[in-house]
């Protein structure tokens, strides 16, 4: 029987539907049910309002009763148990996790658990692309803890991987290491301009965590996935298969993103950051140390396309993120960096030897957003960084970068604010620089009073002698002590102690005001500090973060769809394919035959590139060193003097025709092997030094030498070019020889792979020590010396218990330092796209001039477009090409018509004054001039050929031996 009689069922219906949505206080009457009302007046208004009220709580608990899911299942898996056998009970639990949570299963319902044994020998589970589909909890069970492992050599996977319509899933007391690409990774449907509901993983929680040994990143979060926490969480160890990309955190356009209570230790690259256009997020009460690159990066350096521009359509990375109460420590680059930022809180931090290779403790970053034309490239706007301590011997404190690329790029947007931080002083005090051309601090301020006079900030910060204890926190007495501003929203330290409410401490740990207290015990949140060095640091930072589609799709009913796929048209397709994937294979395999592979990534960045700004003069330094080996071949004593005899009468004539922007001929510069020293030909050669046409620096071939005879056989040789021919400068305050190196067969620092051509570790440091001041060796492709580093001005540190220290190194820079043992100055490095073998495969562009290789115009463009310069001063463009030129076959290329024709070309189109000043330097001049560029000076680069390092005096060689006598 129908409560309402006369009232339609569709209107009883629509009355319910409308019920249930909006509530009893919005219920509108039918009108056929109002029509009864008053035709009946049997029912009175107040049984008409209990009916109404029953029936609504009828509806609603059918509602209620049809919505209510199911009650949750816990799922067993264990190391002992079977796949086939059991039926995920405590009893019975499955062996792989794969069995419970893959669809083909069909067994997981949204909010079921599973629980993963974790006693020692049942509980690790090897298993790669682990995917929760439904909403889990995946966790284990009492009592231990589950390691699930993924070979990071498995192609393309993820050990656990958390789909969008996992959202709300929670992983729980897990170890998880492996990957190809990364530990875990929240995955999304988003991509910028698809539908507005597509979404990533949302509010899922990663607690108690351990994540290690990860092929790249440990967590990667990509875009719209939202409100995650990451509380207790330990990582360490990424980047085992891919160091050069592999942070501990990686968060992409993922917004409510909170991190706290975690340890994120040695790390390949950086700790943790949040980018393209992440908002709302909170790193709170974390320690991360020793990090390849940096600690904490509010922002970095995303693609256009991971940015939602609705949202954020002025491309800022990182909008209204929290950085607080954290100890970082030891990273290679910024502490805690802010890039293109918008109302950014950096608070109560700790950062303890921070940049230790460049960069800054506080460093304000630009990004490029791979230099695509629509992107904003935005300065940090809005920043706040209050109440931090920094601790650290030298380096930089605070850093504001400005690029003129892209027309000028600039870091920050007006003055941030600043200030009750606390900076250290020392014998070593950091610097604070800000690089913007608009700056009032013109050159880098080396305290924080004329920092703080000069830029209007840190009114209130102290810059003192700061002890901390092991822990990062500060000892009683310290000035830091009660010299903080409260802050809303910081109530407690790193380890939950409560921080004072008028006169907090500076840094991430409250200490008591009373000496007497400040030692007292608190609770400890996070891991114990037992700094390990890192495994492995990477060499720069650098990239950009993609979307991976990570995992295998499983394939069911094989042969049915193989079957309707075979058309003649797929066929064809298919064989194009395995076309080209065999020249692929091809390709690789005359890569590795010809060293390729070790400097192929670093050359296909093409990262030491930078623009010029439009209307600026460029000047085209062009450096020709020459490995001179008269002896070449051991040919008698005749065939020597033949090869000197060339040079010496047909350099001048090449030259004579031929000068740069400042009148000067080529000069070339003759690297003269010590083991092949014969008198007369040093003299023929400082002969064409006198003419202005060269100068002699130091070329050495050795094998299973040790330091002791290595640096006896420099002392002796450098000193007989200084006294007996008056070739080599000397340090006006101890005398020593100064020069320039090139190592013979290309093995400088003992990197030949088979221990050959050298034998000594610490090389670099034997040079520097003996008085040379830059390396001049490289490309040495196709050799297998070759660096990973390529087409760079850079220096080179010497660790000397391992070759090949120079692999790797920071880069020259404008308004940098003397980083290192030794500079290198590398010559261009690429492919030559014309000249191919067998057509089809690209010879290896090294820069060196030979008969069958000679300095064509194609060539000498390509070493220009490569760009090499000292970083910030893109308009200085350092050509260094190399050559053998003692070998008979080579003499008429370099000294006959292809060389005459190449210098044409040189003074041709490198050399009209206002596009282009061409500038004829030898190996000492280049370096001078590269010193000169990192002082900060510019203009015309010839004014600085003798900037550091005086030209000799190539003087009478009559008197040279008086001199030695009397030595």
């Amino acid at each position: 029987m129908r409560p309402y009689p006369d009232a339609g069922s569709d209107d009883v219906l629509r009355w319910v539907r409308f019920a249930f949505r909006h509530g009893k206080s919005a219920v509108p009457v039918p009108a056929s049910l109002a029509h009864t009302q008053e035709s009946r007046g049997r029912m009175t208004a107040q049984r008409q309002r209990r009916h109404r009220h029953l029936l609504l709580a009828c509806v609603a608990v059918l509602a209620a009763a049809c919505a209510w899911p199911a009650a949750a299942r816990t799922w067993h898996v264990s190391g002992a148990g079977s796949d086939s056998q059991g039926d995920g009970s405590s009893a019975r639990p499955f062996r792989s996790i794969r069995r419970v949570i893959d669809p083909e299963w069909d067994l997981v319902s949204p909010g079921d658990v599973v629980e993963l044994d974790g006693r020692p020998g049942q509980g690790r589970y090897d298993e790669c692309d682990v995917r929760l589909r439904v909403r889990l909890t995946l966790r284990s069970a009492p009592g231990g803890r589950a390691h699930i492992h993924c070979d990071p050599d498995t192609p393309d996977s993820v050990t656990v991987q958390i789909d969008p319509d996992a959202s709300g899933s929670v992983l729980s007391n897990l170890e998880i290491s492996g990957g190809h690409y990364y530990g875990v990774m929240l995955q999304t449907n988003w991509y910028q301009g698809g539908p507005d509901h597509d979404t990533g993983a949302n509010d899922v929680v990663l607690e108690d965590l351990l994540i290690r040994d990860t092929g790249r990143d440990g967590i990667k979060i990509t875009p719209r996935s939202r409100r995650t926490t990451i509380r207790r969480v330990e990582i360490h160890g990424t980047g085992r298969r891919d160091p050069e990309n592999a942070d501990g955190i990686d968060n992409v356009n993922g917004d409510g993103m909170v991190v706290e209570d975690s340890y994120i230790h040695d790390i390949a690259t950086t700790g943790l950051y949040f980018k393209g256009g992440a908002r709302d997020v909170v790193v709170q009460r974390n320690r991360i140390e020793n990090t390849g690159d940096a600690g904490i990066l509010a922002g970095f350096d995303t693609s256009v396309d991971f940015f939602d521009l609705e949202a954020n359509p002025r491309y800022h990375e990182a909008i209204r993120g929290v950085v607080r109460n954290n100890v970082v420590r030891n990273t290679r680059y910024a502490g805690i960096g802010l890039y293109a930022t918008l109302d950014t809180v950096v608070a109560h931090n700790t950062i303890i030897d921070a940049a230790r290779e460049g960069q800054a403790a506080l460093f304000f970053g630009i990004v490029f957003q791979d230099w695509h034309g629509d992107a904003g490239r935005p300065p940090n706007t809005g920043a706040t960084l209050v109440n931090n301590l920094v601790v650290q011997e030298g380096g930089n404190c605070v850093e504001i970068r400005w690029s003129p690329e892209l027309g000028g790029l600039s870091a920050l947007a007006g003055q941030p604010w600043m200030d009750y931080n606390a900076y250290p002083r020392g014998s070593r005090p950091c610097r604070f620089l800000d690089q913007r051309p608009e700056s009032p601090l013109p050159l880098p301020a080396p305290n924080l009073e004329r920092w703080s006079r000069a830029m209007g900030v840190d009114a209130h910060s102290v810059q003192a002698a700061i002890g901390i204890d092991d822990r990062g926190r500060p000892l009683p007495g310290s000035p830091v002590v009660g010299a903080g501003t409260p802050l809303p929203g910081v109530g407690e330290d790193i380890e939950g102690a409560a921080r004072s409410p008028s006169a907090p401490t500076i840094g991430a740990y409250e200490a008591p005001a009373d000496e007497a207290a400040a030692g007292a015990a608190v609770q400890r949140r996070i891991p114990p500090v037992e700094p390990e060095p890192g495994e492995r640091l990477r060499s720069r930072a650098g990239d950009t973060a993609v979307v991976a589609i990570s995992g295998l799709v499983r394939m069911q009913n094989a042969w049915p769809r193989a079957a309707e796929w075979m058309t003649p048209m797929n066929l064809v397709l298919l064989a194009c394919t395995l076309l080209v994937l065999a020249v692929g294979a091809f390709a690789l395999a005359m890569a590795r035959r010809r060293n390729v592979t070790g400097w192929l990534l670093a050359w296909m960045r093409q990262d030491w590139r930078a623009p010029v700004p439009p209307g600026t003069t460029r000047h085209l330094l062009f450096c020709f060193v020459d490995h001179y080996e008269p002896a070449w071949g051991k040919p008698d004593l005749a065939r020597e003097r033949e090869r000197v005899e060339r040079w010496r009468v047909d350099l001048p004539k090449l030259c004579a025709n031929h000068r740069d922007a400042d009148g000067r001929p080529p000069v070339h510069t003759f690297f003269y092997p010590e083991e092949e020293y014969r008198e007369e030909h040093l003299d023929k050669l400082v002969e064409l030094c006198r003419q202005g046409l060269g100068e002699i620096e130091i070329h050495l071939h050795h094998d299973d030498d040790t330091e002791a005879n290595l640096r006896a056989t420099l002392v002796r040789f450098t000193e007989l070019l200084a006294s007996r021919h008056d070739a080599l400068p000397r340090d006006p305050a101890t005398g020593q020889p100064r020069w320039a190196f090139i190592h013979g067969n290309w093995a400088l620092d003992n990197s030949h792979p088979t221990g050959r051509h050298c034998g000594v570790d610490n090389e670099l440091t034997v040079l520097r020590e003996t008085g040379c001041y830059a390396d001049f060796t490289l490309p040495a492709a196709p050799d297998p010396c070759q660096t990973r580093t390529v087409n760079r001005i850079y220096y080179a540190k010497d660790d000397p218990s391992r070759p090949k220290s120079h692999d790797t190194g920071p880069r020259v820079k404008v308004g940098g330092k003397d980083e290192g043992d030794l500079m290198i100055i590398q010559g261009p490095l690429g492919f030559r796209w014309k000249s191919r073998k067998w057509g089809l495969v690209p010879r290896i562009e090294n820069s060196d001039i030979r008969a069958v290789s000679p300095a064509t115009r194609d060539r000498i463009d390509a070493w220009v477009r490569t760009g090499i310069h000292v970083e910030g001063r893109p308009e200085w463009i350092f050509v260094k090409i190399h050559t053998h030129g003692a070998e008979d076959m080579d003499m008429d290329a370099l000294l006959g018509k292809a060389m005459d024709e190449a210098h044409t070309y040189l003074e041709t189109r490198y050399n009209d004054g206002r596009e282009w000043k061409l500038h004829y330097v030898s190996a000492r001049e280049a370096y001078n001039i590269a010193k000169a560029a990192e002082a900060g000076l510019d203009g015309d680069p010839g004014l600085y050929r003798d900037y550091v390092i005086p030209r000799p005096g190539y003087g009478v060689a009559a008197a040279q031996p008086r001199r030695v006598a009397s030595a």
